[in-house]
């Protein structure tokens, strides 16, 4: 039985706890802006990357075009990625902090590609264009979260600590595949481009940033395990 001696005690002890809940509350918001700073260095780069290739791809397309008018399209896109493409870097990084900020406030909804619906009479042009959209983009993240699936799910763990104990899923991780296509998707909706050309421009994404998510995987698991963030885990399979 409890004493009133006891009660002294226990407000002390109480307001010992609470206060290490707030300093551990503290140190996992600063693991967040340390992964969100990896994120936006190493991602930001491989779509910088991705940029500077666009031309010489396009170029190389439209050496090859089967009629004028093919060719031509490849030349105008290629002219509209000149024009837009620090716009549409800026929408992404933009976006990139939103996925981050709605992270930070619990926001944990999964992410997928959105899928065009058909218009009451059928599929319209626009509709069309949006399917194909969808498919190059659900494409892309389907073979990322596979090839990535161990590093990722490494990942996805101790984010959940971070955000805490909240499970965090392939595409409710702010840096997995399905949240950063869709925020390039996003971002690459301020080009009017021909679909044919949206669709390299998407392999090149593919090519260029998907295939470079491994690196930032390994970099974000080391710098949690080196804060003593689950390094139980670094061997464990999904």
């Amino acid at each position: 039985m409890s004493t009133p001696e006891d009660k002294p005690n226990r407000v002390v002890e109480l307001k010992q706890r609470q206060g290490a809940l707030s300093g551990s509350g503290d140190r996992l918001g600063e693991l967040l802006k340390l992964v969100r700073g990896i994120a936006l260095k190493r991602v930001n780069g491989l779509v910088s990357t991705l940029f500077e290739n666009v031309d010489d791809a396009l170029f190389h397309l439209a050496e090859r075009a089967e009629s004028n008018a093919v060719q031509v399209q490849f030349f105008d896109g290629m002219r509209e990625v000149r024009k837009k493409r620090q716009l549409v870097e800026r929408v992404f990084q933009e976006q990139l902090s939103k996925i981050f900020s709605d992270f930070a406030e619990g926001n944990l909804k999964p992410v997928r590609p959105e899928v065009a619906n058909p218009s009451s009479g059928g599929l319209s042009l626009v509709d069309d264009q949006e399917l194909e959209d969808s498919l190059a983009i659900s494409s892309m993240v389907s073979k990322a979260e596979n090839r990535l699936s161990r590093t990722l799910h490494l990942v996805n763990q101790r984010l959940g600590v971070i955000v805490g104990g909240t499970t965090v899923e392939d595409a409710s991780n702010p840096i997995g595949p399905a949240p950063l296509c869709q925020a390039f998707r996003n971002a690459v909706r301020e080009f009017e481009l021909n679909v044919q050309v949206k669709l390299i421009i998407y392999k090149l994404f593919d090519r260029y940033v998907m295939s470079g998510l491994e690196p930032l995987y390994d970099e974000v698991n080391a710098e949690l395990i080196r804060a003593g963030v689950l390094p139980q885990i670094r061997h464990q399979l999904p």
